[in-house]
């Protein structure tokens, strides 16, 4: 039986990736630095206490370093921004309850949100 099959049936998103890199020996921007790896074990903690309803998978790298912790739903799905380690139960909260535009509010993506600006 592969993965997804294990996880509850019938739902939007199944996995969940969280990146924990460390880049420069932490003398750049990263999700490790903002203490991801903790956020990663608050949440796999979480999602245990909910029956594993969804994969965690930690990461090397998810390609928003700058603005780590990041966050990815799979498949297909949004980014999440801006998590610290004391939101894992409300993230999982809401991933067991699939309010997932609740979720991308409350942690958001900054490049989905970005504008062109022109000159006046």
């Amino acid at each position: 039986m592969s993965e997804e099959e294990t996880n509850t049936p019938g739902r939007r998103y199944l996995r969940i990736k969280i990146c924990v890199n460390y880049r420069a020996g932490d003398l750049l921007p990263s999700c490790g630095a903002n203490d991801s790896r903790e956020l990663a074990a608050a949440l796999k903690e979480e999602i245990a206490k909910r029956d594993d309803f969804i994969t965690l998978e930690p990461v090397h790298c998810l390609g928003k370093c700058h603005i780590g912790p990041t966050l990815k739903l799979l498949p297909s799905g949004p980014f999440l921004q801006g998590a610290k380690v004391e939101d894992a139960a409300k993230i999982a909260a809401l991933l067991q309850a699939e309010s997932y535009e609740e979720l991308m509010r409350q942690f958001p993506d900054p490049a989905a949100f970005e504008t062109v600006q022109t000159k006046p």
